[in-house]
């Protein structure tokens, strides 16, 4: 059994990793059907061995290769597969990824993450207690980039504002009286709904809703559906990586993640995975 050495990766530590040991006299018995370039032991349908003149070099060049998006719609060898698509989506573009041993796989689009923008109008005042999004939770992966709420315009002589409803007693002082209340900013949350197994969105202003009213009227006025516009950041789950840290603070108001050893360890390893 010879070895040889197909592959190293570099560690931090300095060390290097053998690929892989292939037993060339077992591989010689299963050249059937397969074509070697610089090699008499092909171990796959084409195997390409670089030789001691091209040491450092790619192993592969293409020359004058044509641009995918520039065939749409072709029916050249339409009856092999063809391009004959209609127009360029990014899922037609898909890296070679390349393992250790030195296998070549088809691997995930090049661009799988997508920027969503939704429109929710006439919601009920401000408040949105579900709204299924159509995406399914298992398949794909989202975030919240950002999230606005805008008031509908005014009738004539009116004014539309987001003030508290029935019950909420003013807590905010202001030349000294009491006209406001004190809330939180706008929570808009993302979670799995529990009968479609979609992306749900829960969006509302604590305490505080959309009203319309005649200007300089004291009445309470009516409460009016609003619009949410939530742009959301959209990818293929399995493309992903799902991490979650940990970190005590002890109780401070401040932190510094890398402090903690366990963090840093577990941050890098996350790093790692992007790079």
């Amino acid at each position: 059994m010879l070895k040889r050495t197909l592959l190293f990766v570099s560690l931090g530590s300095g060390l290097l990793i053998d690929a892989q040991a292939i037993n060339e006299a077992k591989a010689a018995t299963k050249t059937s059907g397969k074509v070697g370039i610089n090699t008499d032991i092909p171990t796959r349908t084409l195997t390409i061995k670089n030789s001691t003149a091209n040491d450092g070099k790619p192993l592969l060049r293409l020359v004058d290769a044509p641009i995918y998006s520039k065939n749409v719609g072709s029916a050249m060898d339409a009856d092999l597969g063809g391009n004959t698509a209609t127009a360029t989506n990014y899922t037609d573009y898909r890296p070679l990824l390349v393992d250790a041993v030195g296998d070549v796989y088809k691997g995930l689009p090049i661009n799988n993450m997508s920027i969503l923008t939704l429109t929710i109008d006439k919601v009920k005042g401000d408040y949105i207690r579900k709204f299924d999004t159509g995406i399914d939770y298992n398949k794909y992966a989202v975030a919240i980039m950002s999230a606005t709420f805008k008031m509908p315009d005014p009738g004539t002589g009116k004014i539309v504002m987001l003030r508290a409803g029935n019950g909420v007693i003013p807590s905010v002082d202001f030349g000294g009286g009491k006209y406001g209340v004190t809330t939180a900013p706008a929570i808009v949350l993302l979670k799995k709904t529990q009968l479609t197994n979609n992306w749900e969105i829960y969006a509302d202003y604590p305490n505080i809703s959309s009203y319309e009213f005649v200007s300089g009227s004291t009445d309470i006025g009516n409460l009016v559906n609003g619009t949410w516009v939530i742009t959301l950041l959209v990818g293929k789950r399995d493309a992903v990586n799902f991490t979650e840290l940990n970190f005590n603070q002890g109780g401070s108001a401040e932190g510094i993640g890398n402090s903690n050893t366990t963090y840093a360890t577990q941050l890098q390893n996350f790093l790692q995975k992007l790079e």
